[in-house]
C-alpha cells in the first residue's frame, strides 16, 4: 500500500496481487498497462483476470509480452488479446470466440460437458489473420546471438521387477509397493501416479512416498561425474527433491539468496522446480564448458517447460547449453517428451500412456 502513496512514474505489481490492486478502487488512477508473461492471464476465469478486466478501459495504452502465447493451443489467445483490443477482433465473450473459431475436442458422451477445445478447420489462419495488426513477434535467434542448443534424451533401463509392478499399476490402477497397496482411483490420479513411479518413488494414501527404484538418480550421477559443468535440476515432485538431496548433498535448492553465487559457478547442482524457477529468473551460467539443464521429473505443461529452459539459453548466456531429458523406457516418459515437442496433444499422450502397452 506504501508503495501506491510514492510518486512515480512506473508501479511494478506481481501477479498475485492483481485482484487486490482492482478491487482498491472502482477506478484505477495508472496511465498505461503493460504485462509480462501474459500468457498467465490465458484463463478468463481466473480472479485476477475478472478483477483487471473491469479496469481495462481506463487506461490509455495497453501492452502484453510473452514468449508463449499459446502454451495449450490458440484458444489460450481469447483473454490475452482481449486486453488488447477489449474484444474487438475476438469477439466479446469467450462463447462467441468458441463458437465461431473452436470446435470439441474432449467431451463427456453423457453430461456433454466440454473438457477441451481444438480450432476448427482454417481457424488458426483466420486467428493470425485477425490480430496480425497489433501483434508483433520477433524469435531470439534471429536478433541474438545465442550459443549452441543441444537437447538430449536418455532412454533409462529399470530392473525387471519394476517393470512388473509399473505395468501392473498401469493396467490395473493398483499395485503392491512394498507393504503398501497403491491405488489410482482416475485416468488423471493414475497419469500422476505413474510419473511418480518413474521418478522413483509413489505417494501412498497417507501422503509418504514409498521408494520403487532408484534409476533415474543413478543416471543423474553419471552425467554429474562425466561433467563438471554446474548444472541446473528441475523436479516436480516433493519426493524428489528430498531423494535428489539425500543423493547430492552439495545440492542446493534455488532461492533468491543464491542465483548471484549460481551465475559465478560456486553452485554444483542448483535444484528447482518450475514453476518457481521457470519465469523471470536469470540464471546464466559462463563458468563451465557447458551450461546443463537436467529434467529429472517431466512437466506436462509445455509452457512451464519452455519457460524454464530459458532461464539459462537466454541473452547474456556465451557457453553451449545442453539440456537432458531423463526418460524411463517404454513408460509415461516417453508420451511427456512428445506432448513436450509437441508432436502430439495432451489428450493422445494420456490416452496412449493409459491404454495401451508401450512395446
Amino acid at each position: 500500500m506504501s508503495g501506491l502513496k510514492t510518486d512515480a512514474d512506473i508501479y511494478l505489481i506481481n501477479l498475485e496481487n492483481v485482484a487486490w490492486l482492482c478491487g482498491l478502487s472502482d477506478k484505477l488512477v495508472f496511465t498505461n498497462l503493460v504485462i509480462d508473461e501474459s500468457s498467465r492471464f490465458k484463463d478468463a476465469s481466473t480472479k485476477r483476470f475478472k478483477a483487471l478486466k473491469k479496469h481495462l478501459k481506463g487506461f490509455l495504452r495497453r501492452l502484453i509480452l510473452t514468449g508463449t502465447p499459446t502454451p495449450q493451443g490458440v484458444a489460450d489467445l481469447w483473454s490475452q488479446v482481449g486486453i488488447l483490443d477489449l474484444g474487438q477482433r475476438l469477439e466479446t465473450s469467450l462463447t462467441r470466440f468458441r463458437d465461431k473459431y473452436l470446435e470439441p475436442d474432449q467431451m463427456n458422451r453423457h453430461t456433454r460437458v466440454v473438457y477441451s477445445w481444438k480450432p476448427k478447420l482454417g481457424a488458426d489462419l483466420q486467428i493470425q489473420e485477425k490480430i496480425s495488426d497489433i501483434c508483433y513477434s520477433l524469435k531470439a535467434e534471429d536478433y541474438l546471438q545465442l550459443p549452441e542448443l543441444t537437447k538430449l534424451y536418455h532412454s533409462i533401463e529399470i530392473d525387471k521387477n519394476v517393470r512388473i509392478k509399473y505395468e501392473q499399476l498401469r493396467k490395473d490402477m493398483v499395485a503392491e509397493i512394498g507393504k503398501e497397496k497403491i491405488t489410482a482411483p482416475t485416468a488423471a490420479a493414475l497419469a500422476n501416479k505413474l510419473l511418480q513411479f518413474t521418478s522413483g518413488a509413489v505417494y501412498n494414501e497417507d501422503g509418504e512416498a514409498q521408494e520403487v527404484h532408484r534409476s533415474k538418480l543413478e543416471y543423474l550421477e553419471s552425467i554429474m561425474e562425466e561433467s563438471s559443468s554446474p548444472t541446473l535440476v528441475f523436479y516436480h515432485f516433493k519426493h524428489s527433491l528430498q531423494r535428489l538431496r539425500l543423493t547430492f548433498p552439495q545440492a542446493v535448492v534455488l532461492d533468491d539468496d543464491n542465483i548471484e553465487a549460481w551465475r559465478r559457478g560456486e553452485i554444483r547442482m542448483l535444484l528447482a522446480h518450475p514453476q518457481s524457477g521457470g519465469i523471470g529468473l536469470n540464471l546464466q551460467c559462463n563458468v563451465g564448458e557447458t551450461a546443463q539443464t537436467v529434467w529429472y521429473d517431466l512437466p506436462w505443461s509445455s509452457e512451464n517447460y519452455i519457460q524454464a529452459n530459458a532461464r539459462i539459453y537466454r541473452q547474456g548466456q556465451e557457453k553451449p547449453v545442453i539440456i537432458h531429458h531423463l526418460t524411463v523406457s517404454k513408460s509415461i516418459d516417453e508420451q511427456v517428451v512428445k506432448v513436450l515437442d509437441g508432436k502430439i496433444n495432451l489428450q493422445d499422450a494420456l490416452l496412449n500412456s493409459l491404454n495401451f502397452a508401450l512395446v
